[in-house]
């Protein structure tokens, strides 16, 4: 299978979070890496967070979420933790530094002897961590045993605990058989050690104990049915009711309708007269004695009716009372069943009053009726007296609570069960955590004891392989007298052979340079990584990453770092550097001027894969203040810093344009260290014999009468600051624009031809400084 060219290099990234200074949008879709890339960017810019990310990625640890979009245009995401998907990826960075070379950078305190070369390398790093993995190994040994005895000290603490319980809580209910005897301590670390069963908890344990210490329950009468019946003798209540002895004794005219009618009303019509309306005849004694004894045997029959139906009435409530009062007392259950039953028993009173109620008022109406059978009293309701209360929660009750009494001793069993699972289960997990935890440490201990032991032996044949040889102590000379001339630094074999000492001359070389140890440290990361190639990890498929490797160069050595640099990486497949010094920027667009010519070509010619991932890119990051914090981005190299021979040009064009535009400028985070810049290099031309900035600034603005532009020389002095740790004062955008426009007022003022001579260079237009009036 033949592996795509750009396959695995960098094209850019996307972050899937923030992280530091760098955002989630900070590297554009439309700007790409090339197979030879320089970042150019200010301190402060994010050049060293994107390192620091990029070395996380080659490391396997990556310090963010990120999604890595390769030559090809391929998408890979990686989580926070992961792996890049290059495995050949190596970066240059100052944590890299220290962690790999932290003796040898402390300077005058450090004997300036190095070992560089894979072979010695290795085993002075393998010497130093087997002795420190020795030591850890034997002390994790120690550990572990101590571990192991505090763990088997606990898992018999836990045990014996639960022992205790067991037999404390249920000894009184059968001391015969709850004894530390029967349950000894193996039983009971076997019983939490097997235990995968149901856990009860607390409240289920505390039932359980307190039911124990109840008496044996007796049996009590099954729950009887309700009486009933009294329902379908109430049905022609309404009837009854309803009747009057006059209805009652003209029913024989019930065939004549018209006749009975007539009747009916004839008798209320003529109730006290002495004549017929109708007729006018005389209704004498004898009439009246006749209807009187008629209507008679119809009041008698209705008050007999009326009676009979009361006494049933009242037959139905004793036999209903009588059965409530029958019905076992709560008190006579067992506690389990107490407390539904009691609830059912409440239930039923008071369906029983219900009906008592019902009862009560037909007996009423009844008594009424008995009385005077002329009376017409209402009905009442009584469909509730249609069934009985119900019985089925007190039935059940009463059953549950016989079949325990009758199995007593199985339920007793069963409640001593609870107890015990819940004093087991509850500690079986931590007792079983704990014996994990114990066999772990006793693993630990062995292995570690085991593999002090072998490391003890590979010390020894590490400390044998620990000669080097003079040809790499010369190539490291060579490689150091390219950068800095012959007899400037040099390194040799020690005398016992085993590492290299650095020599500044005939003298050791203590107390080397930032830029010495920045030299240094270079050389052995490339000579380590020229090292470390292997079968199948070929150069044209690696990928180098060198953050600021001209830090306190001088000229001469800047330009042969560079040359040295463009050399050694040009056998790589991808190489990324990023720098803020503008002078290795020029150097890079010079030697690399030929193949961006090409790619450029290409590109204008619409090659695609060229567009996608050119030969050579030139990138800048830059940092702007959004919301207060300080953001990074990527973006193509500004065509003034590829056509400019001079930061200063640069320079005094981003501040020249930082005046022209509004507030929102992006670079306004910038400009303040811009115009500091700026009038740096114009001041050390226009006063050489002042020895810093601030000297030479204030012999410029005490040369003006009246000292007009000493805010100038306040803002140099405290909002911005040049290549020194001193920190920045945050300022609104207002002054910001108001101070950088003061600064290049100045500038003006002391050399008006040269700030003419300026803009016209830089293709700045004069006029968007206005002169003040």
């Amino acid at each position: 299978m033949t592996t795509a060219p750009n396959s695995g290099l960098l094209r850019r990234l996307d972050l899937k979070d923030s992280w530091r200074s760098l955002h989630r949008d900070f590297w554009p879709a439309d700007i790409a890496a090339g197979r030879r890339t320089i970042m150019y960017g200010h301190n402060g810019s994010g050049k060293s967070t994107l390192s620091e990310l990029l070395l996380s990625l080659a490391e396997g640890d990556c310090a963010t979420g990120i999604v890595w979009e390769d030559g090809d245009r391929r998408r890979t995401a990686v989580a926070t933790g992961g792996a890049g998907p290059s495995p050949a990826m190596a970066v240059f960075t100052r944590r890299w530094v220290e962690e790999n070379l932290a003796e040898f950078l402390e300077g005058a305190g450090a004997s300036a002897i190095v070992s560089l070369g894979r072979e010695a390398i290795d085993a002075k790093e393998e010497e130093t961590r087997l002795v420190q993995e020795i030591e850890e190994l034997h002390e994790g040994a120690r550990e572990a045993a101590r571990e192991q005895r505090a763990a088997d000290r606990k898992v018999n603490e836990m045990a014996r605990r639960v022992q205790d319980r067991i037999v404390s809580e249920l000894e009184e209910f059968d001391f015969k058989h709850y004894t530390k005897n029967r349950y000894s301590l193996p039983i009971v670390q076997d019983r939490l050690r097997r235990y995968r069963g149901d856990i009860p908890d607390d409240n289920a344990h505390a039932e359980a104990l307190k039911r124990l210490g109840e008496s044996a329950p007796s049996a009590v009468p099954e729950i009887p049915e309700p009486p009933s019946g009294i329902f379908g003798a109430l049905a022609g209540l309404a009837e009854l009711l309803a009747e009057t002895p006059v209805r009652t004794a003209i029913q024989a005219l019930e065939d004549d309708p018209t006749a009975q009618r007539w009747v009916e009303q004839g008798i209320e019509m003529h109730d006290g007269l002495e004549h017929c309306l109708f007729c006018a005849n005389e209704i004498s004694n004898q009439r009246r004695l006749q209807l009187a004894q008629h209507f008679d045997e119809s009041w008698l029959r209705i008050r007999g009716n009326a009676n009979n139906l009361r006494d049933s009435v009242l037959s139905a409530r004793e036999r209903l009372v009588s059965w409530h009062s029958g019905l076992p007392s709560v008190e006579l259950m067992d506690s389990e069943s107490q407390m539904v039953y009691g609830s059912a028993l409440d239930r039923a009173a008071s369906a029983v009053q219900d009906r008592l109620a019902v009862m009560d008022a037909v007996e009423r109406v009844l008594k009424a009726k008995a009385d005077d059978p002329n009376v017409r009293p209402t009905a009442p309701d009584f469909s509730l007296l249609r069934g009985g209360p119900s019985t089925t929660v007190l039935a059940e009750a009463v059953l549950g609570h016989n079949d325990r009494a009758a199995r007593h001793r199985e339920v007793t069993e069963d409640r001593e069960r609870t107890v015990l699972a819940h004093l087991i289960g509850s500690h079986s997990s931590g007792f079983r955590e704990l014996e994990d935890q114990a066999r772990r440490c006793a693993v630990k201990s062995r292995t570690s004891v085991e593999s002090a032991r072998l490391a003890e032996l590979r010390l020894d044949k590490v400390r044998q392989s620990q000669f080097t040889t003079k040809a790499m102590a010369d190539i490291l000379t060579r490689d150091l007298a390219r950068v800095y001339g012959k007899e400037h630094l040099s390194i040799a074999v020690t005398a016992d052979g085993k590492s290299y000492a650095c020599r500044r001359g005939d003298a050791p070389g203590k107390d080397l340079s930032e830029g010495e140890r920045t030299t240094l440290s270079l050389l052995y990361f490339l000579r380590k990584l020229e090292d470390e190639q292997s079968a199948g990890d070929e150069p044209s498929r690696r990928i180098v990453v060198i953050d600021d490797p001209s830090s306190s160069l001088d000229r001469e050595s800047l330009f042969a770092t560079h040359q040295w640099l463009v050399d050694t990486l040009n056998k790589f497949g991808q190489y990324i550097v990023l720098t803020h010094d503008f002078s290795l920027l020029r150097l890079f667009i010079k030697s690399q001027r030929s193949q961006w010519t090409k790619s450029r070509r290409r590109i204008r010619e619409g090659d695609v894969a060229e567009r996608h991932f050119p030969r050579v890119s030139f990138m800048e990051m830059y940092a702007t203040s959004l919301d207060g914090e300080r953001k990074s981005w990527m973006g193509a190299l500004p065509e003034l810093l590829l056509n400019n021979t001079s930061e200063y040009a640069y320079l005094f064009e981003m501040v020249m344009a930082g005046v022209a535009a509004s507030e929102d400028h992006e670079r306004l985070f910038l400009l303040p260290n811009a115009a500091r810049r700026v009038l740096e290099v114009f001041a050390s031309y226009k006063v050489p014999d002042r020895p810093d900035f601030l000297r030479q600034l204030e012999a410029l603005v005490e040369s003006r009468q009246g000292e007009p532009f000493r805010d100038v020389y306040d803002f140099c002095n405290r909002f911005s600051h040049g290549e020194g740790n001193e920190s920045v004062d945050v300022l609104d955008a207002r002054a910001v624009q108001g101070q950088i426009r003061r600064c290049m007022e100045f500038l003006r003022a002391v050399d008006a031809d040269h700030f003419e001579r300026m803009c016209r260079a830089t293709h700045t237009e004069a006029t968007a400084l206005p002169e003040r009036t």
